[in-house]
């Protein structure tokens, strides 16, 4: 089985990105490597997901190696980079990639996306949040129905 390098943007919510990992984790999609992208006004929220994340796959028997990388805020550019540098990184090391753009803000997402088109994709995801009125919750409080989750690389499993 090729290993998996899983990159998940943060945006505004922490919950987003944790809540998604922990619902591909529940669908068996195990990561071997995360990365955690973020904008500098985002900065101060990557400790807590990173040992949110961290104790979550131990939970599921997993120790993925977990590193962040901040960009500045707005920095398409730098980001456009970032991306296409760690894409062809991880394809010379025999990875594909699954792509969380849960939390992500837009330019993070747009050069995420625009740089994994070529590289080896597993999936790329967007869990949406259809109880609004309490997002800052952990995945298992939220019923699992209102939380339903689409790869865009298409998937038998996904949905609830």
């Amino acid at each position: 089985m090729p290993k998996v390098a899983y990159i998940t943007l943060l945006g505004r919510s922490p919950w987003a990105v944790v809540n998604a990992y922990y619902k591909l984790l529940t669908m068996g999609k195990k990561a071997d490597l995360i990365y955690i992208f973020t904008e500098e006004r985002y900065r101060n929220s990557l400790p807590k997901v990173v040992r949110a994340l961290k104790a979550i796959s131990k939970a599921y028997n997993s120790d993925p190696e977990i590193k962040t990388d901040v960009i500045p805020d707005y920095g398409f550019f730098v980001a456009d980079r970032k991306f296409r540098g760690l894409f062809s990184e991880l394809e010379r090391g025999g990875y594909r990639m699954g792509l969380d753009i849960t939390s992500g803000r837009k330019a993070l997402v747009a050069a995420a996306i625009v740089q994994i088109r070529a590289f080896p994709v597993a999936f790329i995801v967007y869990m949406g949040l259809l109880d609004l009125d309490f997002p800052d919750r952990p995945y298992m409080m939220i019923p699992t129905h209102m939380q339903p989750i689409r790869n865009f690389m298409g998937d038998e499993n996904e949905g609830n």
